[in-house]
């Protein structure tokens, strides 16, 4: 037995298509000694035919950028009005998430200094009640934390002119 076999079986009901095979085979006898030597010819020829229906990519990037598009001015006027609809879209589905993300941090921010400012006041047996704590007394960020915070924005400002964005003019600011 070979070592890869495949097999296909195919059955036919039209006896003029059978009479027309055995009448190729019975021509052909130096060509084909089997009729299924034929009829793998003739289906090789016809899958070769059926594939020219289907569009087939580029087999490498590069010939894909090398087939010019073509477009008329009706369907090119329509696909930049969609690719702007598209654009505005997402810019506004961006501007609300980050506008929610922004306001989660300015909440968080003021929680934490809240914290570091009722840990600092415990820390140094300052009295605080309640009330103080409720209406926003401790709220305020550390004026250390402030100026921390802005050299932070300070470097990524002068860092974003065209650098690659490395981290590392960020590090002597955290001592």
């Amino acid at each position: 037995m070979k070592q890869f076999e495949t097999k296909l079986t195919v059955r036919i009901y039209d006896t003029k298509l059978i009479e027309n095979l055995n009448m190729i085979v019975k021509l052909n006898k130096n060509r084909y000694q089997t009729k299924n030597q034929l009829i793998v010819e003739l289906l090789e020829r016809g899958i070769k035919d059926k594939m020219k229906d289907f569009p087939t990519p580029p087999d490498t990037p590069a010939g894909a950028s090398a087939i010019p598009p073509i477009f008329n001015k009706d369907d090119t006027s329509a696909m930049l009005k969609q690719l702007k609809e598209m654009i505005g879209d997402m810019h506004d589905y961006n501007k609300k998430h980050v506008e929610g993300l922004l306001a989660h941090l300015k909440m968080s921010e003021r929680m934490s200094s809240s914290i570091y400012n009722i840990l600092l006041a415990i820390a140094t047996d300052e009295p605080i009640t309640k009330m103080q704590v409720e209406i926003g007394y401790m709220d305020d960020v550390p004026k250390r934390f402030v100026e921390f915070l802005n050299k932070l924005l300070s470097a990524l400002h002068d860092d974003s002119g065209g650098d690659d964005g490395d981290s590392e003019d960020l590090t002597g600011l955290a001592n």
